[in-house]
């Protein structure tokens, strides 16, 4: 790879670039749409490159299960058919994490998540898992996305009854923002962070963390493919994770981002304000 990649480098779409990579790991929320509707282009994009056989696999920070991501994907028209694979931080957590909380820890789970996560299927997932009512009863704290209302009194509220009960926590969607209607919308790894700030014990699955990256290479593994282009909105998460999981990352600009480079020079603007210890992306593009 050239030099000027490995500083990043400004391309017009993946196409450009597609003949170096046997497949790719697409994020969700900003890439592919934005909550309520797909970004243009993108059934384009990923039909191209399956035309050109490269596996799509889909890496989401997400609490919910690769079904139910595929079946959202669904209903804002992306065909499943397009899609490989679906791996989701929630499942790694349900699958990897929370047996071993309910071991080491105890039962009582104190899950806080949207209405549409049901108990239920947290508790039928991971054996011996019991749903606690009350903060003060709980074992530990399983944050895996944000119930109506959570992003307006979190920090009056739920950060100082965390701080009092000093549960551990788990986090199973580390984003710090998403992008909604009106903007940037607060994620659930604002209040995982804000938690450890104070001193709370708290655990991250997802990107960029370790665990999640394990899972793609055995997921690739089981595709055929080693050589993968992970996409993604975010810095932090998506390109700064993947880099130093050691792959090769393209920032795509429709999501977290978009605002913050707008009108700008877009390589100045990622080398001087995303950019942490000199790890770019090796490719940037403004739409897939």
């Amino acid at each position: 790879m050239s030099l000027l990649a490995q500083k990043g480098a400004l391309i017009d779409g993946l196409l450009a670039v597609a003949e170096r990579y046997d497949s790719f790991v697409f994020d969700r929320f900003g890439v592919l749409h934005d909550g309520r509707q797909l970004y243009p282009g993108v059934r384009g994009a990923l039909r191209q490159l399956q035309s050109l056989g490269k596996p799509i696999v889909v890496l989401t920070n997400s609490g919910r299960t690769a079904a139910y991501n595929l079946d959202r994907l669904a209903s804002i028209g992306l065909d499943g058919t397009l899609i490989d694979a679906m791996l989701t931080s929630g499942d790694a957590a349900r699958e990897r994490v929370l047996p071993r909380y309910v071991r080491d820890l105890g039962p009582n789970c104190y899950h806080i998540a949207p209405v549409n996560e049901r108990p239920r299927e947290l508790t039928a997932a991971v054996a011996g898992l019991r749903q606690a009512k009350e903060l003060d009863a709980c074992d530990f704290v399983y944050l895996s996305g944000m119930p109506v209302g959570l992003a307006e009194t979190w920090q009056g509220d739920l950060l100082p009854r965390l701080i009092s009960r000093a549960a551990p926590l788990l986090c199973s969607n580390p984003d710090f923002t998403a992008p909604g209607g009106d903007g940037l919308v607060t994620s659930p790894g604002t209040i995982a962070k804000a938690y450890d700030d104070a001193g709370g014990r708290v655990e991250l699955i997802g990107k960029p963390y370790p665990l999640i990256y394990e899972i793609v290479r055995a997921r690739l593994d089981q595709l055929g493919r080693g050589r993968p282009l992970f996409v993604g909105d975010s810095y932090h998460h998506d390109i700064a994770g993947a880099r130093n999981a050691g792959f090769d990352a393209c920032l795509v600009l429709t999501g977290i981002h978009q605002a913050q480079v707008r009108g700008r020079d877009i390589l100045q603007t990622v080398r001087d304000e995303l950019a942490v210890d000199g790890v770019m992306p090796t490719w940037i593009t403004e739409t897939l």
